[in-house]
């Protein structure tokens, strides 16, 4: 069965998926759909209100991806990146234990299905350029300073 949730972040309202066993996705949303929520849901949204207070830095969610290998090993990689730090595409590529294909890894930030709690916002150009973040650039900018680790020129063109 799918549970659906929603959670109104500072950085817009969230959509959370899960089934039984797992947080599937959580993404922005422009409103809110109809709600059936489970434990998942529930520890989900909580911890998230933790996250954006400052209380917490890592989320300890059960967490199912229904993608390619490489996709996987990109995101399991990603979740070893600290609070407040950044990785740039080349160096988790390598983390996922590739050594080219940083387009793949690209291609796997975008359709990152649990953002957030998967960090592809700590994701940045080789040069230190901020990079792409979907169409939400914004809601990057915002959750990198929140974290306080990275410090960029915001005018430093992608």
């Amino acid at each position: 069965m799918t549970y659906t949730g929603y959670y109104e972040s500072p950085v817009g309202i969230l959509e959370i998926t899960a089934d039984d066993e797992a947080l599937t996705g959580l993404s922005l949303t422009e409103e809110k759909g109809d709600s059936r929520e489970n434990e998942i849901i529930r520890k989900t949204v909580s911890q998230l209100k933790e996250y954006f207070s400052g209380k917490r830095e890592s989320f300890e969610l059960p967490l199912k991806f229904t993608t390619t290998a490489f996709r996987k090993r990109v995101y399991e990689a990603l979740m070893t990146v600290p609070y407040g730090s950044t990785v740039s595409y080349k160096d988790l590529t390598i983390m996922a234990g590739n050594r080219r294909g940083y387009q793949a890894t690209g291609q796997a930030m975008h359709f990152n299905p649990i953002m957030i709690v998967v960090p592809c916002h700590r994701v940045i150009n080789n040069d230190g350029s901020i990079g792409g973040y979907g169409s939400h650039i914004e809601v990057k900018k915002y959750l990198l300073r929140m974290e306080g680790g990275w410090k960029m020129d915001y005018n430093k063109q992608v």
